[in-house]
Formats: structure tokens, C-alpha cells, sequence
């Protein structure tokens, strides 16, 4: 290629990422160096030693997964200025007389999560026709019951990134220190909250946000207990949300070992490898009667491998190839997506050319059966985003409660792993 062709292409890739980061509400080119070493020291020297070409698919993979990873499974951050929420649950989390569990020992570690709540972050409900059809929840869900609850690690110097899922039917202490399922501390929180402060007759929208807030800390703090590890940065997304991204990138594909049809959540999918349509995808991850044991280990493998088909259908070029639906895609977002105070896109998805590779693990949280009660194995989420294994000396599998008896706890590992790079067939 001449030098003439050379300075075109590189002109055309400058103007590329100007109007990127412009979209994003970024302006200089983004973030120096200096910023993003403070988030995985070693991750962007890795990033710029790749092409433009690279550098440049790595930011919109990122920025695409951005809606869908939440409650599908993921990666999700937000750009600086965009529509959309700050929370400041991690500075508040951390700022309390209990210390924070210690942190991985390298990279960052974020906490993503997905609610099944009708309303976005502006307090605004979706239309009837939404909810009733599409999105298959009924009448209007005001509170935020936690669909999708993971933590997602990303090594310093470019490694593999490593998700794990963790299942809301898991045991965590509450702030009261009574057990409870943790797909139930957000809601109790948040539902707690709103009836303290009721009485001192506080708008309805400043209620309810204090209410998330509540909700948001508590969640934040069982899974740093339950795990260990010190979370990072956090993220969430609302059902619709989650629809309208889904509805942005377009068909996703899947693979399904048996058709379903499921009148709980919508499903009715056939065998096979299919591309998947919003109403669909939704479906599809939160489908759980008639998916393994009924417990939400089955559904959270549903969950890693939309993300699976969405990491692969962005490589295959179908969104960043397309303005288009890559401009939907971040319309989509406004109003639904939440995220810590102190995130950016650009500095987050440089840190991760793993992505662009398809170079990444999705697992679960290795539990045993008490009964009919699940319990983390101790240690295990650690050593799963550490090492990529689960606990040694562990059963291959999870036993279930019939399986097991019901006072003979089995640890296990969970659903075999999920790897990015291609559509993995799931139940």
C-alpha cells in the first residue's frame, strides 16, 4: 500500500473514532494512558499493540454488549455524558465500618446486574402493549427483583476475561444477618426503604430512587461476602432495557439441544441453532421451569450462552460493519442503563482485547445442595476468576436435592463452562 493510501485509510479511521467518541460523549480522542492504567495496569499497551482496525472493533464490541450483557450475561459499561443513571453504591458500599473483602490480584472486577422492573432509570414505565406482549411481565412491576446476578473479571495485560454467575437461589446474609436467597436482597432492601421513608412524604420518583440506592447496597455487599472479592465498578439494566438493545443488534444466535415451550416465560423455541429477535432473546434467558432442575443453575447457562452468540455475532461483523445498528443500539440505551459514578467506556473496553479474540471463560458458582437450600463452596469464586477452576476435590457436577438427600450436602462445580468463540448448544 503507498503512503498516499496509507494517510487515506488512517484519515478515514480517525474520523471513525471521532464520531465514535463523540457518540459516546467523548471528546480529545478519550482518556490518556495514564487513566486507564489505573483500571488494569498493563491492558492498554497490550490494546495498542494490535491494529487500528482491532482497537477499533474492540470498542464497538464493547460498546454493543453494553445493554444486552446485564441480564443476558457480560460485559456492560457506560460512556461519561450519555443518557442514563450514575450510582454511587460503590463508594457507599465500601464506606462503611466493615472493611471490603481484598481485591484479585490484578485486573478489575465488576458486578453486573440484571432486574426484571418494567421501569427504566428515569422512573418511566413501558407501555402496556410492552409489558403485556413482548416482554410477557403482566401488569406494571415497580420494584427490582434481581433476574441476573454476575461478576465479570478482566486480567491486567490483555488476558482471558472470566464471568461467573451466580445463582439468586444461592444463600447470602442480608444486612439483618438472616439467610436469604440472593436474588432477594435487593428487592427486601429496596422494598424496606421505600416503607421507612413513606412517612416523611418525599416525591414518588426520589421514593423510589432511594429505594434502588437502598437495593443496589445491599446486593453489593452479599455478593462481596459471599464471594470475597472486592467488586470494582458496577452495572445494571431493566428488563426493557434489555429488550430494546436486544431489538438494536438484531437476530442473535443460539443453540437449543431440545425445543421449548415454556408459558412461564414465553419460550417456544425450536431445536437447533436460530437467530434470536428481541421478545425471544428475552425469553430465552429467562426461561427456568423445565430447564434442568428447576433451580436457577439451568437458567444462568442459558444466560452465558446468549452472551456467547452476542460476543460471536459482533466478531462475525453483522453490528460493526453497521452505523446503523450500532446507532440504535446506543439509543437504546438511554434511561435504562445504571452504572458507578467513576466509569468510561473507552477506558473500560481497551482494557479487554481478549473480547475482539473470543478469548474468555463463563462459569457458574460452584454450590452444593443443604437440603433443598444451595450453598456457595467456600473459596470457589475466587479461585474460579483466579484460575479459571473451580475448588479442587469437587464432584465433576451438582447433585441435586433428591439426588443428594436431604441433609447430605454435595459441593460441586456447576454447569460445565461456556466459551467464548463460538454458539454452545444448551438445555
Amino acid at each position: 500500500m503507498d503512503g498516499g493510501a496509507s494517510g487515506a485509510d488512517g484519515d478515514r479511521e480517525g474520523e471513525f473514532e471521532v464520531q465514535l467518541g463523540a457518540a459516546f460523549g467523548l471528546t480529545g480522542g478519550g482518556p490518556g494512558p495514564e487513566v486507564t492504567a489505573r483500571l488494569v495496569d498493563g491492558g492498554l499497551a497490550a490494546g495498542r499493540r494490535r491494529t487500528r482496525a482491532r482497537r477499533r472493533r474492540t470498542v464497538l464490541l464493547a460498546g454493543a454488549l453494553t445493554a444486552t450483557v446485564a441480564v443476558g450475561a457480560g460485559l456492560l459499561t457506560a460512556p461519561r455524558d450519555v443518557p442514563g443513571a450514575r450510582t454511587p453504591v460503590v463508594e457507599l458500599a465500601h464506606s462503611g465500618p466493615d472493611p471490603a473483602p481484598p481485591p484479585l490480584a490484578d485486573g478489575v472486577t465488576v458486578l453486573l446486574v440484571g432486574t426484571d422492573s418494567s421501569v427504566d432509570a428515569r422512573g418511566e414505565q413501558a407501555p402496556d402493549g410492552l409489558r403485556h406482549g413482548d416482554l410477557h411481565s403482566g401488569g406494571a412491576n415497580q420494584l427490582d427483583a434481581t433476574d441476573t446476578v454476575m461478576l465479570v473479571h478482566v486480567p491486567a495485560g490483555g488476558g482471558e476475561v472470566r464471568q461467573l454467575s451466580l445463582p439468586r437461589d444461592v444463600l447470602v446474609r442480608d444486612g439483618d444477618g438472616h439467610e436469604v436467597p440472593l436474588g432477594h436482597v435487593y428487592l427486601d432492601a429496596e422494598t424496606a426503604e421505600i416503607q421507612r421513608l413513606d412517612a416523611q412524604g418525599l416525591p414518588a420518583p426520589e421514593l423510589r430512587e432511594r429505594g434502588r440506592e437502598a437495593g443496589r447496597r445491599a446486593l453489593f455487599r452479599a455478593v462481596e461476602a459471599l464471594t470475597s472479592i472486592r467488586v470494582n465498578h458496577y452495572a445494571e439494566l431493566s428488563m426493557t432495557g434489555f429488550y430494546r438493545a436486544a431489538e438494536a443488534l438484531g437476530g442473535i444466535p443460539v443453540c437449543l439441544n431440545h425445543a421449548v415451550d415454556d408459558p412461564d416465560s414465553g419460550a417456544r423455541l425450536p431445536a437447533g441453532r436460530q437467530d434470536l429477535g428481541p421478545a425471544q432473546a428475552l425469553a430465552f434467558v429467562r426461561q427456568r421451569h423445565g430447564v434442568g432442575d428447576g433451580s436457577d443453575l439451568g437458567r444462568t447457562r442459558r444466560a452465558q450462552a446468549f452472551l456467547a452468540g452476542v460476543v460471536e455475532k459482533l466478531r462475525g461483523g453483522g453490528v460493526l460493519a453497521d452505523a446503523g445498528k450500532l446507532g440504535a443500539l446506543y439509543r437504546s440505551l438511554e434511561g435504562e442503563l445504571v452504572v458507578d459514578q467513576d466509569w468510561s467506556p473507552v477506558d473500560f473496553v481497551r482494557q479487554v482485547p481478549a473480547l475482539a479474540a473470543g478469548r474468555g471463560t463463563l462459569r457458574t458458582l460452584p454450590v452444593m445442595w443443604a437440603g433443598s437450600r444451595l450453598r456457595a463452596v467456600e473459596g470457589a469464586a475466587r479461585q474460579v476468576l483466579t484460575d479459571g477452576a473451580a475448588a479442587s476435590g469437587a464432584p465433576s457436577d451438582a447433585a441435586s436435592p433428591e439426588a443428594s438427600g436431604a441433609n447430605a450436602p454435595v459441593a460441586g462445580q456447576g454447569p460445565e463452562p461456556v466459551e467464548l468463540g463460538g454458539v454452545p448448544c444448551v438445555d
